[in-house]
């Protein structure tokens, strides 16, 4: 029986999410301090028991594919399973950089025609959820659909950046919106597409000679398959989150302290893979106190840390307190160092006795006020902030060398050099 086959998107800028995906692809972004974004989508394939799996790449994809080890976290790349990670080609073949995600697809779909699948998933690369896929490719086949998108009905405060399906009694999309201000339907698309490889082909080939095309699955694709009167959706009813933006990375993040988090990480029966480097345990110093945070191999606690998620390698000295914040991994926390609301990139140290993210000021952010606007504070990867300083709320703050005196940092900064 011929099998299923996966193409993971996994090429994208994700702009939205700042100075956290200026130096990596935003499907490698940490998260929950243990994980790269890009692990739930693959985790969930290797549970549904897929094994051709194909990750296209664009955007500054090296920690990507160093992360990716040619699929040896994820029991991939035998002789049984395949995981290839494919980038842009050269213009001398006739092809270029990716125009846009179907673009990306087109040139690649030799892949599907020298594998002849049953099936083609399309994944999206930067969502967070747990999903069996088998379900909803049983129901692709039992439909006879060109196109079946995975569904999931959210806040209507959400809908407008998403696209929206109104369906039949047969679960035929008879409307696709994307991104509309006022959608009809709050089932909203996961940016999971599951083709007949033939359609996929077609639709792919006639959107490349389509001039005025956007080259883009949500506005140019599933809208032609729907007035064709070929595509189905398959509701999903669990937890999923699009992480595109600050506010919804960290609120991904905060979810999994709550109280009934959306996705259980020590579920044996649907582990997370990933790749990971060799720490030691965790220490916890006498005159530490943790409380409702998640704490990774290889951190030093000494100080205070409340509701936040602390990477593999930190150390939060003595008096220090980290509150509602993300730390990634090997920075540093000096003595009486006060964080709040405040992601921190890898590699950055937080000078003694400074306080980030405790301004009563929420200013938006000067450059990026539609981005960072309800009071998180971004630290660059690798930034030294001095003792004594002062970095209010919606700040972006990215130092290269280590600068002499305290920062005054006002709310509402985008502070680069």
């Amino acid at each position: 029986m011929a099998k299923d086959l996966v193409i993971v998107l996994a090429g994208g800028s994700g702009e939205r999410l700042l100075l956290l995906s200026a130096r990596r692809a935003k499907p490698a972004v940490p998260f929950a301090g243990h994980y790269r974004i890009i692990d739930f989508a693959l985790s969930n394939c290797v549970n549904s028991q897929l094994s051709e799996i194909f990750i296209l790449t664009q955007y500054r994809p090296g920690s990507l594919m160093k992360h990716l080890e040619f699929g040896k976290p994820w029991h991939l790349g035998g002789l049984r399973s395949t995981m290839l990670v494919l980038q842009p080609r050269g213009a001398s073949d006739g092809m270029n950089w990716y125009k846009g995600n179907a673009d990306a697809v087109w040139q690649n779909i030799h892949v599907v025609e020298e594998r002849k699948p049953r099936a083609v998933l399309i994944l999206a690369g930067d969502h967070i959820y747990k999903m069996d896929y088998r379900p909803l490719l049983e129901f692709h086949q039992a439909s006879r659909a060109a196109l079946t998108v995975a569904v999931k009905r959210v806040n209507q405060t959400e809908t407008s950046m998403l696209g929206t399906c109104t369906l039949d009694n047969e679960q035929r999309i008879v409307e696709f919106e994307e991104k509309s201000s006022n959608p009809k339907s709050n089932l909203a698309s996961m940016g999971i597409y599951v083709f007949e490889p033939e359609a996929l082909k077609e639709s792919l080939t006639r959107d490349a000679d389509n001039e005025t095309s956007t080259h883009d699955f949500g506005k140019d694709i599933i809208p032609w398959l729907v007035n064709q009167g070929k595509a189905f959706a398959y509701e999903f009813k669990g937890y999923w989150r699009d992480v595109g933006t600050i506010d919804s990375y960290f609120e991904a993040n905060m979810d999994l302290l709550s109280g009934d988090p959306g996705i259980d990480l020590a579920d044996p029966d649907w582990p997370i893979l990933t790749s990971f480097d060799d720490n030691p345990p965790a220490h916890f110093a006498e005159c530490s106190t943790v409380v409702d945070s998640l704490v990774c191999d290889g951190a030093i606690i000494m100080g205070r840390v409340e509701h936040s998620i602390i990477s593999p390698g930190v150390v939060v000295e003595s008096d220090a307190i980290v509150r509602n914040s993300i730390v990634f991994a090997d920075c540093r926390i000096e003595q009486g160092a006060k964080l709040h609301l405040t992601i921190v990139d890898k590699n950055s140290l937080i000078g003694a006795n400074s306080k980030v993210g405790s301004s009563v000021d929420f200013t938006p952010n000067r450059y990026h006020a539609s981005i960072l606007r309800s009071g998180i504070t971004i630290i660059g990867r690798g930034t030294c902030i001095p003792p004594e300083s002062t970095i209010g709320r919606n700040c972006v703050v990215a130092i290269a060398a280590a600068t002499e005196g305290p920062l005054r940092v006002p709310s509402g900064t985008y502070l680069d050099t």
